[in-house]
């Protein structure tokens, strides 16, 4: 025969989550006054909360770096397989302007807490590590293994994070969540679309600005190339999951002074397209236009570098995953969420690219991550905590 379902019960997950409240809140607090803003990042200091946390509560984890002061800390609950992990981040983006709190300084006003990384990803975290803490205690009849990342460098590519840990700390899973995404809990992360970081630079020759015909302005052919751009868009498939592809000039840089002609000038631009799109294809397409441009431009010199190119990434291989994040967040909620494909990028994309099926899930309201005044509702991430301790459950039991 074979062995019986093991069971978990979402009152008592819903009463254990309930009693630890306060914990919940304070290790929230504790991880946003960690000032982790990448650069430079300094995740240790928020590792420190959350390798305490696991020696406290006789949780196995150990700490990666591939440089110092950048840490990655992975726990584990239970020894099984399937492998489940649960994906977040240590580091936030700086705090910016307009704030009327101390960004480092956790405030709770009216039920949310305010502050930098409160819904990314700091209070996600916190919620995971309650519902790793109710698996803790459930350890005997956990069939599968929860495998919790707190990752460094997600704000700024994952290099010292989540692609270290898969290239070179043999970090591996079956299955994976990552709580990055927003939405509360209404939408899941189930494909992300290719991102192209690109600089063009343009190099003409500096003459007097009384004179510019002694001069070859670097700066025109560039506005010429980037108008180009205003109705350019890169193939897409039809999808029902994804808004169409996008480009941005995020900057241009060019001269010192009005009376001088610019000799060089760059331009920073931004294009996301959609899964089964050629990225080779698209990058040809931009500099057969980059070099239509040149032939034209009498002198100038225009180069393109690929200063990062991410793979568009779509969930294969288990619907599990997805009908249970389905399931157990109508259960809890009383909404169901909704597929999607981000334009934006998470450590879900490097998941899926290495084999391990990823979704991206999680709660906090919309819109508000890297603003002034992010925030997220303590109660949000109790039920957030539920759920994900149901769903890893779930996902390890077969059930």
């Amino acid at each position: 025969m074979s062995e019986p379902k093991r069971r978990i019960d979402p009152a008592d997950v819903r009463r254990f989550v309930e009693k630890r409240t306060a914990d919940l809140r304070s290790w929230t607090f504790d991880l946003i006054r960690a000032r982790t803003v990448n650069p430079p990042g300094q995740e240790h200091l928020a590792a420190e909360v959350v390798t305490r946390f696991c020696k406290a509560n006789g949780i196995r984890c150990e700490t990666f770096e591939k440089e110092p002061g950048r840490t990655n800390v992975v726990a584990r609950v239970g020894s099984g397989r399937p492998r489940i992990l649960l994906g977040l981040h240590l580091d936030v983006v700086p705090a910016g302007d307009g704030w009327e709190t101390d960004p480092f300084g956790p405030v709770e006003r009216d039920g949310r807490i305010i502050g930098r990384g409160a819904v990314d990803d700091k209070g996600p975290l916190a919620a995971c590590m309650l519902a790793a803490l109710y698996l803790k205690r459930r350890e005997a009849d956990f069939a599968g293994e929860l495998v919790l990342v707190a990752a460094a460098d997600e704000e700024a590519g994952s290099e010292l994070g989540m692609q270290y840990l898969l290239e070179e700390c043999g970090l591996e899973a079956d299955l994976a969540i990552v709580p990055d995404a927003g939405y509360s809990m209404q939408r899941i992360d189930v494909g992300e679309k290719g991102v192209l970081f690109l600089k063009v630079t343009a190099t003409g020759r500096q003459a007097h600005g009384s004179e510019p015909e002694r001069g070859r302005s670097a700066l025109w052919p560039v506005v010429d190339f980037l108008q180009g751009l205003r109705s350019w868009r890169p193939p897409a498939p039809e999808s029902d999951l994804f808004t169409p592809p996008t480009v941005n000039v995020g900057a241009i840089h060019a001269g010192t002074v009005a009376n001088i002609v610019p000799g060089k000038c760059e331009a920073l631009i931004d294009v996301r397209y959609l899964p089964g799109t050629d990225g080779d294809a698209v990058l040809e397409d931009l500099r057969g236009q980059l070099r239509r441009v040149e032939a034209a431009a009498d002198g100038v010199h225009l180069a393109m570098e690929v200063l990062s190119h991410q793979l568009p990434s779509l969930i294969q291989g288990d619907d599990r995953l997805i009908e249970r994040i389905e399931a157990r967040t109508f259960e809890v909620t009383g909404a169901r969420p909704v597929q999607f494909g981000m334009s934006g990028a998470t450590v879900a994309k490097f998941l899926n690219l290495a084999g391990i099926p990823a979704a991206g899930f999680v709660c906090g309201p919309e819109g508000v991550a890297h603003m002034a005044g992010e925030w997220v509702a303590l109660e949000e991430l109790a039920r957030f905590a539920e759920v994900m301790a149901l769903v890893v459950w779930d996902l390890a039991s077969g059930g």
